[in-house]
């Protein structure tokens, strides 16, 4: 059996949960310009994956679901799978991945990619208790970091990682970076404003008017300017003029 389509047309859920209930056998394929990965199916169960840095099932379905765009394939005599697991039923995993996509908006608010920039806080507004694994996080900011780099120090997923620098946040041990933090602004439009302080007294430069003015003088119109004679042109000797009509005719 072979079955392929768009994400656009067909969503992968739907792919994969026909897949389960047929009890079908292969590799399903998922290319898109974001990201590229495979999943082993053994009778409708997932057996393997291939998806990206995940490092578990449950984070290549949460990456996968993720895909709004690109194309799909299956292939029941598919390629052997990249790394294998006891296999497990699609509808806990669709369930799980469900439920972090419905997490994760609140979390990109906090985290929106992993090339941004987290670092430690210079200083926190009350005591603040860390559980062993996150000081392991805050360790491995050290001085300062993309946020992939520290996750995947810690071999942490997205997900799990985003969610617990987001956590650090929250209590105000950790900073994330945003693209214009520091920078100045760069707008020829914008007016950096004015000193009020050193604008001089407008009324300073006010001019003094008199309390009456003065009648207006008639003043005579001055004569138009005589135009120049054009003299008269002599008159055209006919003699001459038929002359020389004669001699271009010769």
């Amino acid at each position: 059996m072979s079955l392929e389509g768009t994400l656009e047309t067909v969503a992968l859920p739907d792919v994969l949960a026909l897949l389960s209930v047929t009890s079908k056998t292969g590799e399903l394929r998922v290319d898109s310009p974001r990201l590229a990965g495979s999943l082993w199916i053994d009778a409708g169960r997932i057996a393997g994956f291939d998806v990206g840095n995940s490092r578990t099932v449950a984070e290549a379905f949460f990456l996968l679901l993720r895909l709004d765009e690109g194309r799909f394939a299956f292939r029941a005599e598919g390629s052997p799978p990249a790394s294998t697991l006891p296999p497990e039923d699609v509808a806990p995993l669709l369930e799980e991945a469900e439920a972090r996509l419905a997490e994760w908006p609140a979390i990109a608010a906090v985290v929106p990619s992993l090339e941004r920039q987290v670092s430690l806080s210079q200083a926190v507004g009350s005591p603040v208790t860390l559980q062993p694994e996150q000081w392991q996080l805050v360790a491995a900011i050290g001085g300062g970091k993309e946020a992939g780099e520290v996750l995947g120090s810690l071999q942490l997923g997205e997900f799990e990682g985003s969610k617990a620098l987001k956590e650090l946040v929250e209590l105000g041990v950790v900073r994330v970076a945003t693209p214009d933090s520091g920078a100045p602004v760069d707008d020829p439009d914008h007016d950096a404003g004015t000193d009020l302080d050193s604008v001089p007294d407008v009324a300073a430069f006010a001019p003094e008017f008199p309390d009456e003015w003065p009648e207006p003088v008639d003043q005579a119109e001055p004569e138009p300017e005589a135009e120049p004679e054009v003299p008269e042109p002599e008159p055209v000797n006919r003699g001459l003029l038929l002359k020389f009509l004669g001699s271009a005719r010769n």
